[in-house]
C-alpha cells in the first residue's frame, strides 16, 4: 500500500478498500490480457498499474507525465500501439476521433497485420487460420460452395512443407480469408480502415491471376476454381473489365474440361472400377453450376452475352450440403425437375427434394431469373400482362410455386436465421432470399417504365389503371423487404453482408422506394405520413448497410455516397438511425390478368440493354473503344396525370405533416413533388474510382432494362 494512502480502520473502509483493489486488479488484468493493445484508464488506475507493474518486476507500457497523467510509449520494438479505450462517458467521444482518425499505415503497423500485404504467402500456421475464414465465411456464399473442405485440408496438411508459390487456387483462398479475417479483426478487436480491409491480401490475389493467365495450355479442375474465385474478387475490387473476361475464359474451360455432363452413369458409385470418387464428381458439379450462375448474373437475360445455355447442361443439381460433406452419394433432379434419363426407375428415390439444399433451390431460382429478365428486355414480344395466358402470368405462376416449395429450413424465419447462422450460413440465406426479391423486383419494374427505363414499356389504358397500381404497390413492396432482409443480416454482423451483389440490391432497393414515395403516391394522401415515416427506417438501414459492405466491397464506397447524397437532399438524416419496424417477409404476389401493339426498335448493343450497374455497362465504361450508344424511340408510357394512385386523396395535406418541419417537405408539397424530377433517381452508368456516384444523368444512360 502507498504511504499516501490512509490505512482503512472501520468495517465500511476496509470494504471500500477491497472493492478498489479489486477494480484495479480486473483492470490490470484487462491491460495484459489483449497482446499489442493498451488499456487507457483514469490516471489513479494508471498509477496503480505501475505500482502492480514494479512489484512483479515487469516494463510497464506507461511513464508519468508532469501532470500526473499516462501517456502510452512505444512497444514491440519501437512501434507505437493503438490504445483500446475503455468505455466511460468520458472517453467515448476520444474513442470515436482515435477510430476515425487512424490511417492505413498506422493500421497495419499498429495491429501488427502487415503480413496480410505480404507478396509471398504466410507460415503454415496462418495459412490454415486464412483457409479456416475463407470456409466459414466465403465458401458458403452464392454457388461457391465447390470445394470439399475435409479433403482440401488433408491435402494442404501434407503439402505444407512444400514449396506454394505456383498454388493459384491456395493464394486466392488466402486472400479471400484474409478480407473477412481483417473484417472480424476491425469488428471485434480493433477498428480499421476500410481500404485496409479491402486490399489485405491483395497481392496474393494478383499472384494467382499470373499464375492462372501464364497456364492457359494448362486447363485443369483446380484452375477453374481459380478463375472462379478471381472473378468474384474482381468484382469486389471493382475491376469489372477483368471480371468479365474471366467470366468468358471460365465458360470456355467449361467446355474443354465437360463439366456440363456427368463423368460417370454411376451416380451412386456402385461399381468398384470408378476413376473418380462422389466426392470428387459432386465437386465437378457445384463448379459448372457456379459457372452457370455466374453466366446468368453476367449476362442479365442478355442473348449477345449468354456463354452457358441451360439445353447444355446435362448434370443433375448439386445435392444437399450434409450429403456433400460426408461423401454420399445421392440422386437428385435436374434443372427441368426431373432426374437424369440413364437412371433406373428403381434406384430414384421417392423424394428427390430430400436431397437437394439451399445451392440447388437458388439454381433453380436464378433459371426462372434469367427468364425474367429476357421477358423484361422483349417486351415487343410478349402478350399483355393482364392476359391470363400471357407471359407475365406465366412467369408469376412459376415464382409463385418455387417459394411455396421451399422447405421450413429454407424460409427467412428467426429459427432458420440462428439455425444457418450456427452453421455459418446466415450470409447464404441472405442472399438467398434476396436474390428471389430482387427478380421479383425487376419482374414488377414493368408498372414503372419512368425509373427502369425499359426499351418497349407497356401503355396501360385507363381501364388497367388498377392493374399498373398494384405492380406499383408490389415493386414498393418488394424493395421494402430487400431492405428488411439485409438490414437483420447487417445486426449479426458486417460478414453476413459479404456477397458482392448485395450492395447494388441495397441500392436499388432505396432508389425504388424513394422513387415510389415522391413521384407515384399522391403528396396529399391521408396517409402518406404514415408511408413516408415507416419507409425511412428501410432507407436508412440500407445506407447502413452500404456503409457496412466498403470494407468488402469496393464499390459500395460510390454506392453508399449516393444513396447518401439523395437522403441529405430529401431531409433524412442518415446519422440518426430509427428502429426498423416489424416486417412480414411475406412476397406480393398477384394474380394479374393493354398495351398498344407497336413494332418495337430496331437491333442495338447488348449494353443498350442494360442496367447501369450491370457487370458488362462497368466493363464497357472501362474500356476506351467502342459505338456510341444510340438510344431508340420509346413509346411514351401513361402519363404523369394518368397515373393511378394508390392511396386515397384528401383535399388538402394533413396536418399532421407540420410536425416534420421544412426538410421533409419533398415527400409532400405537390408543387415540390412536380419539381422533383425522375432524372433524381436515375445513376450513372458507372463510377468513378475517385469520385461520387451521381444519382443523375438519365440523358448518358440510353435505355436499359
Amino acid at each position: 500500500m502507498s504511504e499516501n494512502e490512509e490505512t482503512p480502520s472501520t468495517p465500511n473502509q476496509v470494504r471500500r478498500a477491497k472493492k478498489k483493489r479489486s477494480r484495479f486488479g480486473k483492470l490490470s488484468r484487462l491491460r495484459w490480457s489483449i497482446p499489442g493493445l493498451i488499456a487507457t484508464v483514469p490516471s489513479t488506475v494508471d498509477r496503480q498499474s505501475c505500482e502492480r507493474c514494479r512489484e512483479k518486476n515487469i516494463r510497464c507500457s506507461y511513464q508519468d507525465r508532469a501532470d500526473g497523467k499516462s501517456t502510452p510509449k512505444a512497444a514491440h520494438g519501437g512501434t507505437q500501439q493503438a490504445t483500446l479505450l475503455v468505455s466511460n462517458p468520458s472517453s467515448e467521444a476520444t474513442d470515436s476521433n482515435i477510430n476515425n482518425s487512424l490511417s492505413s499505415h498506422r493500421a497495419e503497423q499498429n495491429t501488427q497485420l502487415h503480413w496480410l500485404n505480404s507478396p509471398e504467402l504466410p507460415d503454415a500456421k496462418h495459412i490454415k487460420v486464412l483457409v479456416d475464414y475463407y470456409f466459414q465465411n466465403f465458401h458458403p456464399l452464392r454457388c461457391f460452395s465447390f470445394i470439399h473442405k475435409p479433403s482440401f485440408l488433408q491435402k494442404l496438411n501434407d503439402k505444407l512443407d512444400s514449396d506454394l508459390r505456383n498454388d493459384a487456387l491456395l493464394h486466392i483462398m488466402c486472400t479471400l480469408g484474409a478480407q473477412f479475417f481483417a473484417l472480424e479483426h476491425s469488428d471485434t478487436v480493433q477498428q480499421l480502415p476500410t481500404a485496409f480491409v479491402l486490399k489485405a491480401g491483395s497481392q496474393w490475389a494478383s499472384r494467382a491471376e499470373r499464375i492462372l493467365l501464364g497456364n492457359t495450355n494448362h486447363i485443369s479442375i483446380d484452375g477453374l476454381m481459380t478463375a472462379q474465385l478471381l472473378y468474384d474478387y474482381a468484382l469486389r475490387m471493382a475491376k469489372f473489365t477483368q471480371a468479365f473476361i474471366l467470366s468468358a475464359l471460365m465458360s470456355r474451360m467449361t467446355q474443354a474440361l465437360q463439366i456440363n455432363l456427368e463423368y460417370s452413369s454411376d451416380l451412386l458409385d456402385l461399381s468398384p472400377d470408378a476413376k473418380l470418387s462422389t466426392t470428387a464428381r459432386e465437386c465437378r458439379r457445384r463448379l459448372m453450376w457456379s459457372c452457370y450462375v455466374t453466366d446468368v448474373l453476367c449476362s442479365n437475360g442478355v442473348e449477345q452475352l449468354t456463354l452457358i445455355f441451360e439445353k447444355d447442361l446435362k448434370i443433375q443439381l448439386p445435392c444437399s450440403d450434409w450429403n456433400f460433406l460426408h461423401e454420399r452419394p445421392c440422386i437428385t433432379r435436374t434443372l427441368n425437375g426431373s432426374p437424369l434419363d440413364f437412371i433406373p426407375r428403381s434406384t430414384i428415390p421417392g423424394d428427390l427434394d430430400s436431397n437437394m439444399g439451399m445451392l440447388a433451390y437458388l439454381i433453380q431460382q436464378l433459371e426462372i431469373r434469367r427468364r425474367v429478365l429476357w421477358y423484361i428486355k422483349h417486351l415487343d414480344q410478349a402478350k399483355l400482362p393482364w392476359l391470363p395466358d400471357s407471359e407475365f402470368a406465366q412467369l408469376d405462376r412459376e415464382l409463385q410455386t418455387w417459394h411455396a416449395s421451399l422447405p421450413s429450413n429454407l424460409q427467412f424465419t428467426a429459427s432458420a436465421i440462428y439455425l444457418r447462422k450456427e452453421s455459418s450460413q446466415l450470409g447464404a440465406l441472405c442472399l438467398f432470399h434476396c436474390a428471389y426479391h430482387q427478380t421479383m423486383l425487376d419482374f414488377y419494374r414493368i408498372g414503372t417504365p419512368e425509373l427502369f427505363k425499359l426499351r418497349s414499356p407497356f401503355h396501360f389504358p385507363s381501364e388497367r389503371h388498377n392493374f399498373q397500381r398494384h405492380l406499383q404497390y408490389a415493386l414498393f413492396k418488394e424493395a421494402r423487404t430487400l431492405a428488411a432482409i439485409i438490414a437483420e443480416a447487417e445486426q449479426h454482423g458486417p460478414r453476413m453482408i459479404g456477397d458482392t451483389w448485395l450492395p447494388t440490391i441495397a441500392y436499388e432497393s432505396n432508389r425504388v422506394m424513394l422513387f415510389y414515395l415522391t413521384q407515384v403516391t399522391d403528396p396529399m394522401a391521408i396517409n402518406k405520413r404514415e408511408l413516408v415515416l415507416s419507409t425511412i427506417p428501410y432507407l436508412q438501414s440500407n445506407l447502413k448497410a452500404l456503409k457496412a459492405m466498403r470494407a468488402t466491397n469496393a464499390m459500395a464506397e460510390s454506392l453508399s455516397q449516393g444513396a447518401e447524397s439523395i437522403l441529405q437532399k430529401l431531409g433524412v438524416d442518415s446519422n440518426n438511425i430509427l428502429p426498423l419496424p416489424n416486417v412480414i417477409l411475406d412476397d406480393p404476389h398477384l394474380a394479374f390478368p393493354s398495351r398498344d401493339s407497336q413494332d418495337g426498335p430496331g437491333s442495338q448493343a447488348a449494353d443498350s440493354d442494360l442496367h447501369p450497374l450491370s457487370i458488362f455497362r462497368m466493363a464497357r465504361k472501362e474500356v476506351p473503344e467502342g459505338h456510341v450508344l444510340v438510344s431508340s424511340e420509346r413509346r411514351s408510357p401513361a402519363s404523369a396525370d394518368s397515373v393511378p394512385q394508390p392511396i386515397e386523396q384528401l383535399p388538402q395535406i394533413d396536418e399532421g405533416i407540420e410536425g416534420f418541419g421544412h426538410n421533409l417537405d419533398m415527400f409532400f408539397a405537390p408543387e415540390l413533388a412536380r419539381d422533383w424530377q425522375v432524372s433524381e433517381m436515375i445513376l450513372e452508368s458507372g463510377a468513378d474510382s475517385n469520385g461520387l456516384l451521381s444519382w443523375l444523368g438519365m440523358s448518358q444512360i440510353g435505355e436499359y432494362a
